[in-house]
């Protein structure tokens, strides 16, 4: 049974619900040894109202969760992070952002925003930039927790040379640097058709099939939006399901990690 969650978010980013306090309790509720807050990375120059967190917010963030860990100290572990996204020209900001935190996990999401805009991963193209994304953060030293690696299936409809290319380039990239992959439990609100097989744009067995060729690490991450999801055990349930038979290289305690 593992111990940790990594993914959680707070009101902060504006699409998730619910107080800070109510996510501790719930993580204690399902007799977590460790939460982390992992809000939704602000850049700047860049407030888009319903993807993360705002600027003005981030020094609030950081004070508050200081105060919850002491005054939860006795009952369970506290860390406050960041879920980043990776681009060349925010790679200054993010190594100084980095020093204000106790850890970042990597999100991609989009292949650029500008506050405005953002561009989602579509093209095979688009796939391989996401996964050199994902791997210039590892080599960085910017974190050693990939969220929901298998996200750019949501653009897809099929496995095909380019997604074996950038999982292998993720995977590799996850070895190298002895960085976790996260089997994303939010990901079952997306069921998809590819094909004639309906099947979870993530986790996505396929991608699963190769970590284990690397013998990757991996753990569960809730992607909390609501804190409810930290006693949702059935998520894990159902994407123990969808990996059967799949040799994996699970981290149940967060001792194992190198965050």
């Amino acid at each position: 049974m593992q111990t940790f969650n990594l993914h959680t978010h707070t009101y902060r980013c504006h699409h998730a619900f619910g107080y800070d306090e109510q996510y501790i309790q719930a993580a204690i509720d399902a007799k977590m040894e460790v939460i982390g807050f992992s809000e939704h990375m602000p850049y700047p120059n860049v407030e888009i109202e319903s993807e993360r967190m705002f600027n003005r917010d981030v020094e609030e963030y950081l004070n508050t969760m200081k105060l919850l860990k002491e005054k939860y100290k006795d009952k369970i572990k506290i860390l406050v992070g960041f879920e980043i996204e990776y681009y060349d020209n925010q790679k200054d900001y993010l190594l100084s952002m980095k020093d204000k935190c106790d850890y970042f996990i990597i999100g991609q999401h989009y292949k650029y925003f500008d506050g405005y805009n953002y561009d989602f991963y579509c093209s095979d193209e688009d796939v391989i930039t996401y996964a050199h994304q994902i791997e210039k953060a590892l080599d960085l030293g910017l974190t050693k927790y990939v969220a929901h690696p298998d996200f750019f299936m949501l653009g897809r409809r099929c496995f095909n040379e380019a997604c074996q290319r950038a999982a292998h380039i993720i995977c590799n990239a996850a070895i190298r640097n002895d960085a976790v992959l996260e089997i994303n439990l939010n990901g079952l609100r997306y069921g998809q058709l590819y094909f004639d097989t309906i099947k979870y744009a993530y986790p996505y067995r396929d991608f699963f099939q190769i970590a284990s060729q690397y013998h990757c690490k991996v753990c569960f991450g809730y992607d909390a939006h609501k804190p409810v999801t930290l006693l949702e055990k059935t998520r894990i349930d159902k994407c123990q399901e969808i990996l059967e038979g799949i040799h994996l290289q699970y981290v149940s305690s967060f001792d194992q990690l190198k965050i």
